[in-house]
């Protein structure tokens, strides 16, 4: 059968159903919805009723009138079935498909014009026609959203920016859609309130969001506009992201309780967050900005610091630092941290006269105070007064009174003239004032230490300069002339006169010339009471110095001090001569104004001999002789052999044991001696220790450099060293009535008894001096000669006075010669104690 002949047929078969009645379908109509550019599954039931059926033609209608597909089995091959489709209709959009349950008439590409009624009718071999309607409906999206701000500004992705606290108005339309579409707003996967707006243009859906109050929390906050009109197909949406801008939440500047000192460097750092973008920061020192700082922000932008080089001076003290956030891009967006500072610094201290007083106009006998003045944070706690540099103490009786930083001098001498400053302190230092110079005015009085004794040759002139201290200066000077015969002024053409000085120009003619003259000044205070005299005599050559002696001396120089005598009355100078006493060669002399020599360059190791004299204009005074010496020159060490060293080593070792060896005889001696107590003899009825057994070995004092023995030895027979009778005074009655003690007896003999001849010792002696004297002496077959005046006196007992004991004669000349093998030793013992050596 042809495909014309198939529609015939069909045509004509459709035609009669129709008018017949018996194209009604059986069940309900099933609705099948589709989006348009979608597909379409139509539902047809083509399952037999019966067992042996089966079907023979399916034929779909639309709108019951136009078959637009048909599926025959009535050909060659009823297994395959023929499929036919009206191509001015369906083209390849349609296909039926036999093989799901139920078979589906499937149609792709929907369109709005595939909306309708369609029939599915199913001829069986053996069972009645099913007919089977299904109902497509064709839904048509909407187009995508479109959103706008409430300035009516499309938004695209992000929102904004808003400040905090601002309302958000968002308004999303949508045009197009069948059906109607809904529109809701989302925020992430929260559904939001929203209320629809009507629109002035025809098929156009409009919603709008609306928030009242924005907070920190809704920065970059994501809204959606969704709109769906089927529940087949994703709904069509637009979204969008808030940006916001955040005014600063908080400035703080860190550690703003601490205090400064001035003049050191610190950094003040000052911290701000919560800014959107991050803040400025400025640092501003009351109303005036800062410069010296720097700027960092934190990763996320969250916190700002800036960091202030900031060195504080003392006028800082109580202003403001002030750390101002700005954000300029909100409304209101500063905030402000303020520091009042505390600066510590030292004393500021300012001195001055008091003011009532006339620093001109101030003599002595006026009180006198004066006013410091501190500035300083913290408080001083303490002010010191200083005079020309010293320090002044609070002496009431003296009439110097500190009071409150103040200083008073009652009663004010001209002594206290002079500078004065008040220093003032605390934690930070010390604060000097300015000086105050305190000018007393006192009558002239005579500048100490100046020349009082002019030597001067007949019919020669001598400039006599009279100095005076004084304040204010003095105004006039008056010279006078004086001696045994007559007294009379000078005339002012004799003389001119300076500041503080006065130059009297003088010429002796005669004998008479000679004698004193005397200077006067006067200034506003008075006349000068007491007058500086000068002596005029005739000029001589000046005086030996005396107390010559080497105070020090190396291997190449010697350095010689004397004391100047009476310079003659003429200006004079110094000379030494240094000889060498080996080859009686003059080896070196300088000269000097001062009696200081420093003698160089001289060779090592010799003995001299060193002239001194004083010299001026009219001649040389008598020379002094002394003598000195050179110290030897160091001898090198080319080493120490080994076997020196050993036997070094050895020594020691037998020094360390012959010494403990000593120690223990000591020892035992000396618990042997506190045994014994009482078998001492004493001047007052006390016991006396008895002498230790001890030997010393004392050597030659000439061979030894000061060896300068304590005590002296107990006596032993064999000792060099022997008790004798002394020289022995005790105080009586009189200063004249000495008694002696003498005792011819046996040299080694007690002293103690022997002195006890007389019976005033004992107790004279413990009264009067509470001590004992002894003498040693030596058989060394010298002569030994002491001169009585300088040698002999023990404790103001001259041994020139006393008897010749012992068998001691005294020469003429006051010289005590003792016997020719006495060398003699004295010892003062004190409060019953015996001295050993």
């Amino acid at each position: 059968m042809t495909t014309l002949a198939r529609l015939v047929l069909m045509t004509a078969a459709g035609t009669l159903l129709a008018y017949g009645g018996l194209a009604q379908a059986q069940g309900p109509v099933v609705q099948v919805q589709a989006v348009a550019g979608g597909s379409a599954l139509l539902p047809c039931d083509i399952t037999p009723p019966l067992a042996n059926d089966s079907v023979l033609l399916v034929i779909w209608y639309k709108n019951e009138m136009t078959p637009i597909y048909s599926y025959d089995t009535r050909g060659a091959q009823p297994e395959r079935g023929s499929h036919w489709k009206e191509k001015g209709i369906l083209a390849e959009r349609g296909y039926f498909r036999t093989m799901s349950e139920p078979a589906t008439f499937n149609l792709e590409s929907i369109d709005e014009r595939d909306e309708g009624d369609y029939r599915c009718r199913v001829d069986f071999k053996k069972s009645p026609t099913r007919n089977t309607k299904v109902r497509l409906t064709v839904v048509v999206p909407p187009q995508k959203p479109n959103i706008v701000d409430e300035r009516g500004k499309e938004v695209q992705n992000v929102a904004g920016p808003y400040e905090e606290g601002a309302e958000l108005k968002l308004t999303c339309i949508v045009s197009g859609g069948k059906p109607t579409p809904t529109l809701r707003w989302w925020r992430d996967d929260h559904l939001v309130d929203s209320i629809d707006v009507q629109s002035s243009f025809p098929n156009v859906k409009q919603n709008q969001l609306y928030v009242r109050r924005l907070e920190r929390a809704d920065l970059h906050a994501t809204y959606t506009c969704k709109a769906s009109n089927n529940n087949i197909s994703q709904p069509v949406f637009a979204k969008v992201s808030l940006e916001m801008h955040f005014k600063p939440i908080s400035a703080s500047i860190l550690s703003s309780s601490q205090s400064l000192s001035a003049e050191r460097k610190y950094e003040l750092v000052c911290e701000s967050v919560g800014s959107r973008p991050p803040t400025k920061i400025s640092w501003w020192k009351d109303n005036k900005k800062l410069e010296n700082y720097t700027e960092k922000v934190s990763a996320d932008g969250n916190m700002t610091t800036s960091t202030l080089m900031f060195t504080p001076t003392m006028i800082d003290h109580e202003k403001t630092i002030t750390c101002r956030a700005d954000n300029p891009r909100v409304q209101a967006g500063v905030e402000e941290d303020t520091w009042k500072l505390n600066v510590l610094y030292v004393p500021i201290v300012n001195l001055s006269l008091g003011s009532s007083l006339n620093p001109e106009d101030i003599e002595e006998g006026d009180d006198v105070y004066f006013e410091c003045k501190v500035n300083a944070n913290p408080i001083a706690y303490k002010v010191v007064w200083k005079h020309n540099g010293q320090v002044v103490l609070h002496n009431q009786k003296s009439g110097v009174i500190m009071s409150n930083g103040d200083l008073a001098l009652q009663g004010v001498k001209k002594q206290q003239a002079g500078n004065y400053t008040c220093t003032a302190s605390n934690i930070e230092g010390d604060g000097e004032s300015n000086a105050v110079e305190l000018r007393v005015m006192y009558k002239p009085i005579c500048k100490v230490e100046q020349k009082r004794v002019y030597g001067v040759a007949r019919n020669e002139h001598v400039n006599v300069v009279c100095e005076v201290q004084a304040y204010p200066p003095p105004e006039t000077f008056k010279w006078s002339f004086n001696n045994t015969a007559e007294t009379f002024d000078v005339p002012k053409v004799n003389f001119q006169t300076g500041a503080y000085e006065s130059n009297l120009t003088y010429k002796p003619i005669t004998e008479m010339d000679y004698g004193t003259v005397m200077c006067s000044a006067s200034n506003t205070a008075g006349l000068q009471q007491e007058p500086c005299v000068f002596h005029i005599i005739a000029a001589g050559h000046p005086d030996t110095p005396y107390n010559c002696s080497v105070v020090n001396q190396t291997s190449g120089s010697v350095e010689v001090e004397c004391l100047e005598g009476f310079d003659g009355g003429q200006q004079q100078f110094f000379q030494i001569e240094v000889y060498d006493v080996a080859t009686a060669k003059l080896v070196r002399n300088a000269s000097s104004p001062y009696p200081v020599f420093d003698v160089h360059a001289l060779e090592p190791g010799r003995v001299l001999k060193m002239v001194i004299y004083a010299a001026n204009s009219k001649g040389k005074s008598e020379s002094v002789t002394i003598e000195g010496f050179t110290l030897k020159a160091m001898e090198k060490q080319a080493g120490i052999s080994a076997a020196f060293e050993f036997a070094s080593i050895l020594g020691v070792l037998i020094s360390v044991l012959i010494s403990l060896f000593l120690a223990a005889i000591v020892v035992v001696a000396a618990l042997s001696l506190r045994s014994q107590n009482a078998m001492g003899h004493s001047l007052v009825d006390h016991p006396i220790k008895e002498k230790s057994n001890v030997n010393l070995h004392v050597e030659d004092l000439y061979e030894k450099d000061d060896k300068n023995p304590d005590v002296i030895p107990c006596p032993k027979a064999d000792s060099d060293y022997q008790l004798v009778a002394s020289f022995l005074p005790i105080s009586n009655t009189s200063p004249d009535s000495n008694i002696y003690c003498a005792d011819e007896a046996a040299l080694n003999g007690d002293l103690y008894k022997r002195c006890n001849i007389n019976g005033n010792f004992t107790s004279t002696l413990l009264k009067n001096e509470n001590a004992a004297y002894a003498e040693l002496f030596r058989l060394n077959g010298a002569n030994n000669t002491f001169k009585g005046p300088d040698c002999g006196r023990i404790d103001g007992a001259d041994f020139s006075q006393h008897p010749q004991d012992g068998g001691g004669q005294q020469s003429p000349m006051g010289i005590l010669e003792m016997p020719p093998s006495r060398e003699i030793v004295t010892v003062k013992t004190l409060n019953q104690q015996e001295s050993c050596v």
